[in-house]
């Protein structure tokens, strides 16, 4: 199913720098920020690098995991940090 309708909406300059530049720091396009906005998410800004370092030794560790309960409690950890860093949120 395409995409076949548009929304216009008028913003002064400076207001379209403003939106353009939260975009950037989100990692998306203007188009797809102001619609997750628009659709009350609200996108998060590029994490560091060492985020997904962390979380690739954490996803080493619940592979070698010596329990279940041990990965059961990894795999939460990595889904929190997840949905608190990189998942947009829900307002």
């Amino acid at each position: 199913m395409g995409k076949d309708i548009r929304i216009a909406v008028r913003v002064t300059a400076k207001e379209e720098e403003k939106i353009q530049s939260k975009a950037r720091k989100c990692g998306l396009s203007t188009t797809e920020y102001v619609k997750q906005r628009a659709l009350g998410y609200e996108p998060r800004g590029i994490p560091p690098d060492a985020l997904f370092l962390c979380l690739e030794k954490l996803g080493e560790l619940a592979d070698k995991a010596s329990s279940p309960e041990l990965d059961i409690e990894i795999r939460t950890v990595l889904k929190e940090i997840t949905a608190a860093f990189l998942l947009p949120g829900k307002g």
